[in-house]
């Protein structure tokens, strides 16, 4: 099964070391990717050169393995099309200026049949009445390990 962890994860991962107890558990239960649009977002979060190299040192086993997920152009239209529905509807996502960005990252985790877990599962909920995406909070996915 594949796994994809939005940029909400690996933050708290980076700063609390959330992870450190979750990886040796999902090994051989799921197939980890990292998605670009994450890896934009940790990086464009950095100011000093030694936070660059702990995010590339983050990336580089997921672009050795072939699993850093790019969106295909398909992804930006359905990502498109799911917002649309969902202010059609009235529905505006909390962070609208990260919406796009939220809508990648489900219109990724759904091309590769990923469960995608977040530390803010409300707008990624919401995307998931137009994208095919399986979503759970962290702490949800946590406690069923």
């Amino acid at each position: 099964m594949n796994l994809l962890f939005d940029t909400s994860v690996w933050i708290e991962d980076l700063r609390h070391g959330g992870l450190r107890f979750i990886l040796p558990h999902i090994r051989g239960r799921y197939f980890l990717w990292m998605d670009a649009v994450a890896a934009g977002e940790l990086l464009a979060g950095c100011t000093t050169r030694p936070q660059r190299r702990i995010v590339d040192r983050l990336l580089s086993p997921f672009e050795r393995a072939g699993r850093l997920i790019s969106p295909a152009p398909r992804d930006f239209r359905r990502a498109g099309e799911a917002l649309s529905k969902l202010r059609g509807s009235g529905v505006t996502l909390k962070n609208p200026g990260g919406a796009l960005l939220d809508a990648l990252q489900a219109a990724n985790a759904a091309r590769i049949g990923a469960i995608l877990v977040t530390a803010n599962p409300s707008d990624f909920m919401r995307l998931a009445r137009y994208l095919p995406v399986s979503v759970r909070s962290f702490d949800e996915f946590r406690k069923g390990l």
